[in-house]
């Protein structure tokens, strides 16, 4: 009897690219980051997400006009939880409860509209953005407001992509490769960015314990990229 052998063919491109408007227009090389304590792997049709060099985020904080409390606030340094979880745009800070410090309460709301969380006069506030709010001689009342603009230069090549992990950050493009940056080093891969581009559904790899719900606002978000699942 002859000897039998199983083999499996790596993925390929067209395994997962059913149709691409145009290569180059729709592809993107891009930077693996470096692999940390051990090497990082994406394989072909891994959605990516933007891993942001500090460097390039900024933010300002301001009291909005005819505010009745004359405290301030103050950005913490620095300004934000972790780089992926700090939105780009402007969150709003507006007192729900007037009071001095200690009493006086606010609702943090995130450029997308939703809210972030309740700080407290006179305490370090610390969820997406970090700042402390101090009051002063006049309290806050109900509706005075405080905003925080936040900028991230998306486009500065220093920034690297890693696997899209839902919640941290939106799927920005899918690998095209087989890519492993070693431990310590960043390496390059090719990225589907944008279409018109349809891919085959299941070869898109989706996290490990990805939700309905996750993966939901995953293909919306390709769809927003014009890329199309079938």
């Amino acid at each position: 009897m002859l000897p039998y052998y199983s083999h499996t063919a790596p993925g390929r491109e067209s395994d997962l690219l059913k149709q691409e408007y145009d290569p180059q227009f729709c592809r993107e090389n891009y930077t693996l980051k470096a692999g940390s304590g051990s090497e990082r792997k994406v394989v072909l049709g891994t959605p990516l997400m933007l891993d942001v060099a500090t460097a390039n985020l900024a933010a300002a904080a301001a009291a909005v006009a005819g505010n009745t409390g004359n405290g301030t606030i103050a950005l913490a340094d620095p300004f934000y939880t972790t780089v992926k979880a700090v939105q780009e745009g402007r969150y709003t800070v507006r007192c729900t409860t007037g009071g001095a410090d200690a009493t006086s309460k606010f609702q943090v709301e995130g450029p997308d509209g939703k809210t972030v969380g309740e700080a407290t006069g006179g305490a370090a506030f610390a969820k997406q953005v970090k700042f402390t709010i101090t009051g002063g001689g006049t309290d806050f009342v109900a509706g005075d407001s405080f905003v925080i603009d936040v900028a991230i230069d998306q486009e500065d090549p220093t920034n690297t992509r890693i696997a899209w992990v839902p919640g941290d950050g939106d799927i920005i493009g899918l690998s095209l490769r087989n890519t492993t940056a070693p431990d310590g080093v960043a390496v390059d891969g090719l990225s589907l960015d944008r279409g018109p581009a349809i891919l085959s559904a299941d070869k898109i790899v989706w996290p490990d314990g990805i939700t309905a719900t996750e993966k939901a606002a995953g293909i919306e978000t390709l769809k927003q990229l014009n890329i199309i699942q079938r």
